[in-house]
């Protein structure tokens, strides 16, 4: 599969036969260029601006934005209930984390995850091969509970989003909190071609730059 970072907690994962799925769009005022990008399948983590706007996408899309198993276009994509804060959305709301498998790997979005996983989030999220995690404190989990987080689950890989960055127009920290507990690669590319023969030549937590 290929993974692009199109900024903020937007992937655009794209299958060796070519199904694409995309996660949480964002409009205009989050600083980034729009995800003008076709997609099959589009998941949105929770309803704000910088996750949910599916507005400017190109027509076609099934949108996935509920828990439970979804079926579409040959993804099985499984939507997990968590919060968006640490008291039980009363802050800011509910959050879904989607599960699903592309060319034989597990792959986690997060979404705005802003508590610890409990033990049943924890057991639902084991196996996972490639966990997109966000770790810029704020609004989520910060990079010591998403370090905490990886500890948990025991991902193979992960990629860190929803992170300050010179383009981002609010505040949130850099990863540089959650960095530093890992090895970890900084490609200068906005994508990584990862399939289950080349996942284990990357180191354990691999950064993408935005282009």
């Amino acid at each position: 599969m290929t993974i692009q970072w199109l900024g903020h907690s937007c992937f655009l994962i794209t299958s060796s036969d070519g199904r694409t799925l995309l996660t949480d769009p964002f409009d205009e005022t989050v600083g980034y260029a729009l995800p003008k990008v076709p997609a099959n399948v589009v998941t949105c983590s929770h309803d704000h601006f910088d996750h949910h706007a599916i507005q400017p996408l190109p027509n076609g899309y099934t949108v996935i934005d509920t828990p439970g198993t979804h079926h579409n276009h040959g993804f099985v994509v499984e939507g997990i209930p968590s919060f968006h804060d640490e008291k039980q959305g009363s802050l800011r709301g509910s959050n879904i984390i989607y599960k699903f498998q592309v060319d034989g790997l597990k792959v986690a979005h997060m979404g705005d995850l802003g508590h610890l996983p409990t033990k049943a989030m924890e057991e639902q999220l084991q196996g996972i091969d490639i966990m997109l995690l966000p770790v810029g404190g704020v609004y989520t989990v910060d990079g010591d509970q998403a370090a905490q987080i990886v500890e948990m689950v025991k991902p193979r890989l992960v990629i860190p989003m929803h992170y300050r960055t010179d383009e981002l127009r609010f505040e949130l920290n850099g990863p540089e909190a959650f960095l530093r507990h890992f090895d970890h690669r900084e490609l200068n590319s906005d994508r990584v071609e990862i399939n289950a023969e080349n996942i284990g030549d990357y180191a354990p937590v691999l950064v993408l730059s935005y282009k």
